[in-house]
């Protein structure tokens, strides 16, 4: 099948316009920034767990905390202390990742204890783990919005 000739001479233009990067693959589940403690012992293991296990980036742009880690809306803030602070609450930090068998198969490659834990309808599963500075952290898979 032969291609038709154009009938107006195309010359395509640059876009000028600044480049927006992609955010980060990784959901973080919350409605606003997440702020928590996390140990000055343990603050250089932090990128290894949220910038390469869990795929959040590191910003370095904001000085409002020690460490600063990116999602895809929010930012997860980290306090530096010398000894763990007394805490109301211990909820889990959720986070929603892309390749959530990834994971699973990386910490279990790793020997990393971790928690199952099954919901009630099917394909509702998600792993309870801790970080290096011993917050607790709730992984689970990106879920489609049908």
């Amino acid at each position: 099948m032969r291609i038709e000739e154009p009938s107006q001479l195309f010359t395509p233009v640059s876009d000028t316009r600044p480049l927006m990067p992609a955010p980060p693959p990784v959901r973080l589940i919350a409605i606003d920034d997440v702020r928590l403690p996390a140990l000055a012992s343990a603050a250089d293991s932090h990128d290894a767990f949220y910038v390469g296990l869990l795929q959040f980036e590191r910003d370095t742009a904001d000085a409002e905390a020690a460490i600063v880690y990116r999602a895809e809306r929010w930012r997860l803030l980290f306090d530096l202390h010398e000894t763990f602070p007394v805490r109301d609450d211990y909820r889990a930090t959720q986070v929603a990742v892309p390749h959530f068998d990834d994971v699973v198969r990386l910490l279990t490659d790793a020997e990393t204890p971790f928690e199952w834990q099954k919901g009630t309808a099917p394909g509702l599963e998600a792993i309870l783990l801790q970080d290096p500075s011993g917050n607790w952290v709730r992984v689970e898979p990106i879920r489609a919005i049908p």
